[in-house]
């Protein structure tokens, strides 16, 4: 994951700034890609079930999960940059969640160390990425929020609908990150 966060980082914001992708398009896209990746060595390991194969998927899941990193862990700057520390201080207390609970369910799946117990959980960890993936994808976004919007960026951006020209009017291919553009008229 430590190499490929890097990579990720990346290619996520050469997408988004080359007019590939939106910031939309970008977090879903990134999001749940590994998520569905992840789901699917999970899926895998529960299948396999050889100590080496099954250290070689959970390793490769893990390590997908670094495009996910490049999805929602930058989201709440997308959407509330004013409010992003509170909501990922939101995001990850609930995040915690599930590390707090697994190794307790794991405890009580497996008790007699069989191969269906071990499968059981390789599923539920399965599960719980492929829920994640089709919940971000339905309600995920990369634009400004309404609920999120200074004062200030509302009345800007009133004074744009009514008429004014952006600046980057003239290239509509080009990616257009109109929070930035509303932070520099405020200048």
């Amino acid at each position: 994951m430590g190499i490929l966060l890097g990579v990720s980082g990346y290619l996520a914001d050469w997408l988004q700034v080359k007019g590939i992708w939106t910031t939309t398009q970008v977090r879903r896209n990134f999001n749940c890609g590994a998520f569905l990746a992840q789901t699917v060595f999970m899926v895998l390991t529960a299948y396999l079930l050889d100590p080496t194969w099954s250290v070689v998927c959970i390793t490769i899941a893990v390590g997908l999960g670094a495009f996910a990193w490049s999805g929602f862990a930058v989201n709440h700057l997308d959407i509330a940059p004013q409010h992003a520390s509170v909501l990922m201080g939101i995001g990850n207390t609930f995040a915690t969640i599930p590390g707090i609970v697994s190794p307790m369910l794991t405890g009580y799946l497996v008790v007699n160390q069989t191969s269906e117990e071990w499968k059981t959980v390789f599923f539920i960890s399965a599960g719980v990425y492929l829920v994640g993936c089709v919940i971000y994808w339905l309600w995920a976004s990369g634009e400004l929020q309404e609920w999120a919007k200074t004062d200030e960026q509302k009345a800007l951006e009133m004074t744009h609908k009514e008429g004014n020209t952006n600046n980057h009017a003239a290239n509509n291919n080009a990616y257009v990150n109109e929070a930035l553009d509303v932070k520099e008229d405020m200048k």
